[in-house]
Formats: C-alpha cells, structure tokens, sequence
C-alpha cells in the first residue's frame, strides 16, 4: 500500500506544479507594454544614428572623391571641375574638364542622403552646392582664393540638426573633414 501512496503523491504534486508553470495573460501583457514602451523609447535615437551615419560617410565620400580628382588632374596634366549638389536627397557629384566635358571615371556618382540638409560652400556663401577645380599642379583654384573653400554637409531627423561636418579644401589642394 505505501507504494501505491508514493505514486498518487508524486502525480499529485506533479499536477500542482503544472498549474503553477508558465505566466498569466496579465503577466505577458505587462511584458508586452514595457517593451513596447522601450522600441518607443528608442526609435528617435535610432533614427539619429542612421542619420549621423550618413552624414559622416557622405562627408567621407566627398573627401575621397576630391582627393582622387586632384590626382587625376595632376597626373592628366588638365583642370578639372567637381561640382557637388543635393537635389532632393541625392549628393551629385559631377567631374568635368575646362571645357566641361564629364570625365568617364567620374559617371556623375550619385549618394542617396535622405536625411541630409542642405549643402553650403563657403559657410553658407553658395547655398545648395558649388564647385571645387583643381588645376594641373594638384592646387584648388577656385574661390575663395587663398582661404580654405569649405564645404559644410549635416542632416536633419524631425527638425533636429544631426552631426555636421565641414570639409576644408586648402589653396594648396589637401583636404581635412572634420566634425563640427
């Protein structure tokens, strides 16, 4: 008899540990809120690291492509002209010789930027773009003149400024980004 009484206690008390397993509909409700309430949270941050992202790597992008111009034109011995536009969230960036015939390595690159704002020269001197030359000695030629031309590119996430940066392009050529 004493087994016989083992067995029916360890299934009853198997049968009270599975009421107590698992949670309640009110338990993964409230689970469900706090993470909700957290994604909530989060998102505007999210959205303003995308945005600081691609600023930067436009920036970057710029920098690479000026300094790929400048040797090109100093070893092709010519002037050259990079024009650089934001049009509707898209950074153009065209490259042509003096008698402004697009160069083949350059296939008018086009960045998608959503988030970007607009893009001064010169601190805001030329409002949506502008051109940067670069003569056969690897010098910038174009305005200024003998101050730094500066190109200034930052985004906007829900009327808030992200991170700018300014791209400074020395009379003698070199570029340098740095964040604002």
């Amino acid at each position: 008899m004493g087994v016989s009484m083992d067995v029916y206690n360890k299934t009853r008390g198997d049968r009270s540990l599975s009421r107590q397993a698992g949670f309640t509909l009110i338990e993964i409700m409230v689970a469900i809120v706090i993470v909700g309430i957290g994604t909530a949270m989060a998102i505007p941050s999210f959205q303003r690291m995308i945005a600081d992202y691609e600023v930067k790597q436009t920036a970057s992008q710029i920098t690479r492509h000026l300094a790929f111009v400048r040797t090109r034109a100093m070893t092709s011995n010519q002037t050259l002209n990079i024009a650089i536009t934001l049009v509707n969230g898209v950074v153009t960036i065209l490259t042509t010789n003096n008698l402004g015939v697009a160069l083949p390595f350059s296939n008018n690159q086009n960045i998608a930027a959503p988030r970007l704002a607009p893009i001064t020269f010169n601190l805001g001197a030329i409002p949506s773009g502008g051109v940067v030359t670069f003569n056969s000695s690897g010098l910038r030629t174009s305005a200024p003149g003998a101050a730094g031309q500066i190109i200034q590119i930052g985004g906007t996430v829900g009327g808030t400024q992200t991170d700018q940066y300014l791209i400074t392009v020395a009379p003698s050529g070199t570029t340098m980004v740095r964040k604002l």
